[in-house]
């Protein structure tokens, strides 16, 4: 359960943290830090900035393995103050981020 006294990291702390992921070719990091910065974003009424991170994830999210329940389960519960989906494949991303995705 996320607890709520702690302060959230700001969207450019999250912003550099998705840079760094993506310098280093993390990409299933890359993905999720996407996921949780198009989520606050649309949270903030940032709607243009939060498609641009929606549309990465869903690319980043389209090239992971997804062949086995092992390779989509999600390792952390959240990121950023964003709770993630227990399993993260390119399935879930185009249905959480479907309003995001739809507009683009």
């Amino acid at each position: 359960m996320l607890d709520d006294s702690e302060p959230k990291p700001s969207i450019e702390e999250l912003r550099q943290q998705y840079e760094e992921e993506r310098l280093y070719q993390e990409d299933r990091a890359s993905a999720e830090y996407a996921y949780a910065l198009a989520v606050r974003l649309r949270e903030n009424g940032e709607t243009e900035e939060a498609r641009k991170y929606a549309n990465a994830c869903l690319q980043l999210a389209k090239a992971m393995p997804a062949r086995s329940l092992d390779e989509v389960t999600s390792d952390r519960q959240t990121i950023g103050g964003v709770p993630m989906p227990d399993y993260f494949h390119e399935g879930v991303v185009r249905s959480r981020l479907a309003d995001l995705l739809d507009a683009a």
